[in-house]
């Protein structure tokens, strides 16, 4: 049976989205980056605000997490959260590196994404989340990724 050539490419494209890991691929220069457990916190009803994580490591040279979008939410902000003076404390900021000795978790009550201007999101759906990266020689990296979106109580 003869495909006609029209239809080659389209045919690929879609063979090789149909099980394709949520990470980067690692030889070239490019460093290999794998996202795991991705996840997005269903907000209160009426709320627009809501936190979400995911376990990101890395193979070969160290990348920097600089950001993270969805078409879900207007904004989505890179988060710590620390103890001071007894009280916890939730800061923006601009970046988390990654590398092969010490990947990046970001979850509930710890560094974590704060998602901004939501949609109304159901418990189990999945969300499409970009990550960028940036690498040692400044080079950008983008990932795209699954989040479950889960329950606010566990």
């Amino acid at each position: 049976m003869r495909i006609p050539a029209r239809l080659v490419l389209p045919v690929l494209v879609l063979l090789g989205a149909c099980g394709a890991p949520a990470s980067a691929p690692g030889g070239g220069t490019q460093p290999g980056i794998e996202v795991r457990d991705a996840f997005i916190v269903q907000p209160p009803e009426g709320r627009e605000v809501t936190g979400g994580g995911m376990q990101i490591s890395v193979t070969g040279s160290p990348v920097v997490f600089t950001g993270a979008s969805t078409p879900v939410a207007d904004t989505v902000e890179l988060h710590t959260m620390s103890m001071e003076n007894n009280m916890m404390q939730m800061r923006k900021v601009e970046s988390f590196p990654v590398s092969e000795g010490a990947p990046l978790v970001l979850e509930r009550g710890g560094n974590h994404l704060m998602l901004f201007g939501l949609e109304p999101l159901q418990v189990g759906e999945q969300v499409d989340v970009t990550l960028t990266f940036t690498d040692e020689s400044g080079a950008q990296q983008t990932v795209v990724t699954k989040a479950e979106v889960v329950s606010p109580a566990g």
